[in-house]
Parts: structure tokens; C-alpha cells; sequence
């Protein structure tokens, strides 16, 4: 069972009723007198908001289980050591990815080992820098004279989640692959589902491009890709907690840049490596955002990031079309990027997606998704020398 202290009743609810969804059975407490003294029943504790550091340390060790912070901001380097020596073990976004918060469940195994789980030692070790070096990385070497890349990269990113980067990803690939393109879908959010969407088994993922050779043939590289039902390729997330390194994103990019027409990046909503460097290599950008100002208030400088052209993308608008012009309008002015896009609350498209569905959005919104390929004439692109 997992403890969730969370002091905001109705968050907490929801994220109960999150886990239980994911058969995961767990407890809420709103304030320190309901968290429990001992039990061996819990495996983790997840703690929402602020909590006095003392109570956070004081579940750590009378209950001998690890404690996550859980949230929905982007946390940067200097807050995540801060929470660190409040006591925390690690920083999960809200809602938090179930299969990698599994990591730190406490075990009776751990328990015989001497307490720790498998995420303490890796962080305890001695030789431990950064929370990606769980895999060997091969560096990327690039090519010394300037080569053609056919593909056209798009990476979608944003500063917040749950804006619908990932659906608006698999929109753009259906509607590119319906005119007999060669699409590929890179999954670089560390947190991602689309695997799942297409119920697809991650029998390969993005890891492998961490050390593949810097030079495949193309049925070499289909074996490093999924086919989706929908007729494109989908690489998916790998199990590195924070994403691919520097040289996995450029080597991704590099092999399936030679391969596809269109490669489109579906990035993580922060300032991971894998971002940061999807940004600077795609040649559109598109931060997807809503009208909720949460969603746009660092969008601007988090775009500055990369050189190359960004767009906005209005998503999930439930505004009336008039309003939702002015909206756009005024994020145009606010933010400095041009509008691409205004695309409405699709309501079936996300009960779809909710119920473990193939995304499909309705004929509204694949209107206004074959506006946008035509807007960034991703269609008509012709292919440039890249500098190595």
C-alpha cells in the first residue's frame, strides 16, 4: 500500500482514485495525526504540498519506507536538492509514472539486503553523478563532412503537462501518414504511455539509440522501431528515469533524420537533457499550451532555448471561436510566437484516450491538424545540409 499525504482533500482523492485505477491500493492523509506511527504495510509514501520537513523524516524511518515528492511543477536543480535534504528520496511528476515509483517500493527482499531498494543504492553509489546513468552510452560521433537529412524534425514540448502534447504528436502522424509519408514518433518523455495507447509491447525502446552504431540501413533500423497500427513508427520510452543522454537524442535523431520524412519528437515538460537537445536539433518547434495561464506563464523563454522556428499550438480550447481568437491573439503579443494552431476541447478524442484507446479526434479536429501541416508546410520540405 502506498501512504499519500497530501493537506488538499480533493487532490488527494484524485490521485487515489489515479492508483486505484492502476491496481494500486493506497491511503490518504490530510494532516499529521492521521499518518500512521508503524506498519509494515505501506511500500512508499508520496507527500503533495508542503510538509515540515520533520514529519517527512519521521515517516522515512518509522516506517522504513522511501518518501517521494509529488508534483506538478517543473523543479530545477537547486529545488530538487533543497527537497533532498529536506529528506526526500526523489521528485516524481504529478500524476506520478507507476511503473518507475514501483522502483522504490519497499520489498521483504530489500528488507534481507539490508533495507535499501534497488533506486537507494544507485543514488548511494559511489561512482554515481546523474539519475540517467543507467545505461551505457555510446558517444555520438557526427559525421565530418555536412550531410543531407531528408527527414523533417518536429519536436513538440510545452512547460506543463497534461496540455496534449502526445496526443496532438499522434494526430500529426495520422494525418501525415494518411498522405503516404514515412512518419516515425520518438517518445522522449521518460513518463510517456504511447506504447500502451497502441497496446503495444516496448519490446524495443529508446535506450537502444544510446548505443547503436552511428550508421544503420534502413532494415536495421526497423528493427529498432515499432510499427503502429496506424501505419507509422513509434519508437518508445525507454526506462532511464530522466530521458536519453545528449548523445542518444543526437544519434536518434541522426539515424531515423536519414530514414523518415517526417520524425516528430514527443518531449518530456521540462528542462530535461532530452529536451533541451530535441529543441536545438528539430527544425519546427511546437509548444503546445492551453488558456490556462499556468500553462504558458515560462513558455517564452523556454522556447528562446532553441534557434530554430517555434510555433504555439491553442490546445484543448473550450472557449467560443471568437474568444479563442483573442486568446490566441493576446498569447501571440504576450509571448512573441506566432498562433499555429486553435483547436478545441475534442471530447471524444480524450474519452478515447482515457479508456486505453487508439487517439482518434474527431473531424473538427483533424481539420484543424491538417491546418497546421499545411501552416508549417511540413509536406513540401525540401532537404539541407546539416553542419556535423
Amino acid at each position: 500500500m502506498w501512504l499519500l499525504c497530501d493537506h488538499d482533500p480533493i487532490r488527494g482523492e484524485r490521485l487515489h482514485r489515479y492508483l486505484d485505477k492502476q491496481n494500486v491500493p493506497s491511503q490518504i492523509a490530510t494532516k499529521e495525526d492521521e499518518i500512521p506511527e508503524a506498519s509494515s504495510a505501506y511500500k512508499l509514501a508520496l507527500f503533495l504540498g508542503e510538509w515540515n520537513p520533520a514529519t517527512v523524516r519521521r515517516v522515512k524511518e518509522t516506517l522504513g519506507v522511501s518518501v517521494l515528492y509529488c508534483t506538478a511543477e517543473n523543479v530545477r536543480p537547486e529545488r530538487f536538492e533543497e527537497l533532498r535534504q529536506q529528506g526526500y528520496d526523489d521528485v516524481v511528476p504529478y500524476p506520478p509514472a507507476v511503473d518507475y515509483v514501483r522502483h522504490w517500493e519497499r520489498t521483504a527482499s530489500d528488507e534481507e539486503r539490508g533495507g535499501t531498494t534497488a533506486l537507494e543504492k544507485l543514488v548511494a553509489g559511489r561512482r554515481k553523478r546523474s539519475y540517467t546513468e543507467l545505461r551505457e552510452t555510446a558517444p555520438f560521433a557526427p559525421p565530418s563532412t555536412p550531410i543531407t537529412r531528408k527527414a523533417k524534425v518536429i519536436c513538440i514540448t510545452g512547460v506543463k503537462g497534461g496540455v496534449g502534447k502526445t496526443t496532438t504528436a499522434v494526430l500529426l502522424a495520422n494525418a501525415l501518414v494518411a498522405k503516404r509519408k514515412r512518419i516515425v514518433v520518438a517518445e522522449l518523455d521518460p513518463y510517456g504511455n504511447l506504447a500502451n495507447l497502441f497496446r503495444l509491447e516496448r519490446t524495443v525502446t529508446t535506450d537502444r539509440y544510446e548505443t547503436l552504431p552511428d550508421a544503420l540501413t534502413e532494415p536495421e533500423l526497423e528493427q529498432n522501431m515499432l510499427r503502429t497500427p496506424a501505419g507509422w513508427w513509434l519508437i518508445p520510452k525507454g526506462d532511464r528515469p530522466l530521458g536519453l543522454s545528449k548523445d542518444g537524442v543526437s544519434r536518434l535523431i541522426h539515424l531515423v533524420g536519414m530514414y523518415a520524412d517526417v520524425l516528430i519528437v514527443d518531449t518530456h515538460a521540462g528542462h530535461l537533457v532530452s529536451t533541451v537537445i530535441a529543441m536545438r536539433e528539430a527544425d519546427v518547434v511546437l509548444g503546445i499550451t492551453t488558456t490556462d495561464r499556468t500553462t504558458w506563464t515560462d513558455l517564452r523563454a523556454f522556447l528562446q532555448m532553441s534557434e530554430r522556428p517555434a510555433y504555439l499550438v491553442l490546445n484543448r480550447v473550450r472557449e467560443r471561436p471568437r474568444k479563442a481568437a483573442s486568446v490566441g491573439a493576446f498569447l501571440q503579443r504576450e509571448i512573441g510566437f506566432r498562433v499555429a494552431a486553435i483547436v478545441h476541447e475534442d471530447d471524444t478524442l480524450y474519452r478515447r484516450v482515457q479508456q486505453g484507446l487508439t487517439p482518434l479526434g474527431s473531424r473538427k479536429t483533424n481539420t484543424k491538424i491538417h491546418q497546421l501541416v499545411n501552416t508549417l508546410s511540413i509536406i513540401s520540405k525540401e532537404a539541407k545540409p546539416r553542419e556535423a
